[in-house]
């Protein structure tokens, strides 16, 4: 089977599918190319900005891996890793972070693992220490532009377990971060209406690791 991969430009979902997938029929809201050249690829950004009215778009291709290899090519990368924190009373540790409900993480520096940079960015953003990595939860994409130069990050996510109850952080202005705080699972509806579509990937990987 295929590998798909999903990003999320301007916070809305972009699939990159094998041609035998289902689904893949266009409506109001969601848009389906067959096959993209090197152009439409290009202008994937430009076209989202100007079309509000779409909500999700899948891009199908015979080869997934060769499509998207030629998008990432479009893109400076960038590598990060964050962590989804647990507390001995069974809470998660959120950030808010620019008025959105975000999970802590950042970039990885030269020479770091990307278990050692999850646990740095986590304590540097939330204030929390004591932690303990407990496994892989996903991989997850997403755009960004920064004075014209188009960004591609890719966020590796680990889960991990503070040896604490609701130990008080504190949150890293510099990083636009206001808040530091627990919330007890499921998700509560403010979180999960506030928070970012790859987010909701990295929650529901754990949701499903704990089935």
């Amino acid at each position: 089977m295929s590998q798909m991969y999903v990003v999320f430009m301007l916070n809305r979902r972009v699939s990159f599918v094998n041609s035998a997938a289902e689904n893949t029929n266009s409506n109001g809201s969601r848009l389906s190319i067959f096959n993209p050249d090197k152009k439409t690829l290009k202008d994937l950004p430009k076209f989202l900005k100007a079309h509000n009215e779409v909500e999700e778009v899948t891009l199908v291709s015979d080869d997934v891996e060769e499509l998207w290899i030629r998008f990432c090519l479009n893109y400076f990368e960038v590598v990060s890793a964050g962590g989804m924190v647990l507390n001995s009373k069974n809470k998660v540790l959120w950030i808010n972070r620019n008025n959105h409900w975000d999970l802590p993480k950042g970039k990885v520096e030269p020479g770091e693992s990307l278990e050692e940079a999850a646990m740095r960015e986590v304590s540097e953003e939330t204030g929390i220490e004591n932690l303990k990595i407990t496994g892989d939860l996903a991989t997850t994409y997403h755009t960004y532009d920064i004075d014209g130069v188009v960004h591609l990050k890719t966020t590796f996510w680990f889960s991990m377990q503070h040896e604490g109850g609701d130990s008080v952080g504190t949150p890293q202005a510099i990083e636009g971060i206001t808040e530091v705080k627990w919330f007890e699972i499921p998700v509560p509806t403010k979180i999960w209406d506030s928070t970012y579509g790859s987010i909701r990937i990295v929650v529901n990987a754990f949701k499903n690791r704990t089935i």
